[in-house]
């Protein structure tokens, strides 16, 4: 099967140049291709278009091309022909999207295949498993992911080397000899250490000292409560001190907007005349009365609203003395004094 696809990438580049004058049957070629895709034949698919890239050098068949040979499994040849699409001139039948395309189907067979890497004095031919390939320095061979033979040959001398890369690894393979590992460092025998000699005895000196150990009576310490108020109290005590405050504020603003409203009703009523504005006269749906309507129902509001601040404010006075009068005081430190000292528990 390489040595098959070998064939077919040489005969491809030996008849570009007589691609111009067999469109015609580059396209049925193509065509025929396309059914053989469809119908999941890929390896007569892929001689199909092989052949019609080879009348006709067409983008498209040499991307189908490069894709029947990856579902073939033929990863290797696959890379070579995603790469020549990849790689050739804007063309208007070569869109952005087949191009990043073609350059996602190739990470993909990248992904699947083995490289190598072939460290040669440059000049030197590499073959791989017997089959010669075009080296040049630098750069990976692509080969299938496991075991083989890479051959390389400078000045009348060959040298072989075996090598195993897996899938999607690149392993690399020396024209010189390895080095053998240097031998590990001579072992020192182990010093023969003398081992310390015994300590004199101890010398035991007794002693009799006497000595008058002060005991200090202290006074007894004095317990004293200390009294706190409990959070729930406390958080009480301060909303509630809020509300009155803010009813407090809000309620003359109310009451000062409201008066204003009933004067400026007031003011236009004398304006317009005590019947102008009767509801049963032909003048009720003028603008003046509309307008005198709308002070009279502010008016109300405003006063309405003044009223209410007025009573939360009074009642929050009440429930914020009811809290500080009725709610009992905890008692949760207890303080011991001493002379010159203090416990808290």
């Amino acid at each position: 099967m390489r040595a098959r696809a070998l064939v077919l990438v040489a005969t491809l580049a030996s008849t570009v140049a007589l691609a111009g004058d067999n469109k015609a049957e580059s396209d049925k070629l193509f065509g025929e291709g396309l059914q053989m895709f469809t119908q999941k034949d890929y390896n007569h698919a892929r001689m199909k278009f092989a052949e019609a890239y080879s009348k006709y050098p067409s983008p498209n068949s040499l991307l189908n091309l490069a894709r029947a040979e990856q579902l073939m499994g033929e990863c290797v040849d696959a890379v070579l022909h995603y790469r020549a699409y990849i790689a050739l001139p804007e063309n208007p039948r070569i869109s952005s999207f087949d191009r990043g395309s073609a350059t996602i189907k190739l990470n993909e067979c990248l992904a699947k295949i083995g490289r190598v890497q072939v460290n040669a004095p440059r000049g030197a031919h590499v073959t791989i498993d017997g089959l010669a390939r075009v080296w040049t320095p630098g750069e990976p061979l692509d080969v299938p992911a496991g075991q083989h033979r890479i051959d390389i040959s400078f000045e009348n001398l060959t040298k072989s080397r075996t090598t195993s890369p897996g899938e999607g690894e690149v392993t690399s393979v020396q024209w010189e000899e390895p080095k053998p590992p240097e031998p590990p460092p001579p072992v020192k025998p182990p010093e023969v250490v003398k081992p310390p000699e015994p300590p004199p005895p101890p010398v035991v000196e007794t002693r009799i000292e006497t000595k008058i150990v002060e005991v200090k009576v202290e006074k007894p310490p004095e317990w004293k409560k200390e009294t706190k108020w409990p959070t729930g109290k406390v958080v009480s005590a301060i909303g509630l001190g809020v509300i009155a405050v803010g009813s407090f504020i809000a309620a003359p603003s109310f009451l000062a907007a409201s008066l204003s409203n009933a004067r400026d009703a007031d003011n236009l009523s004398k304006q317009l005349g005590s019947s102008f504005c009767n509801p049963t006269g032909p003048n009720v749906n003028s603008p003046q009365c509309i307008q005198l309507q709308g002070l009279r129902g502010d008016q109300s509001t405003f006063g309405a609203l003044s009223a209410t601040f007025f009573v939360f404010g009074a009642l929050s006075i009440v429930g914020e003395i009811v809290v500080l009068a009725a709610w009992p005081n905890v008692h949760p430190l207890v303080t011991a004094t001493g002379d010159g000292f203090s416990f808290r528990f």
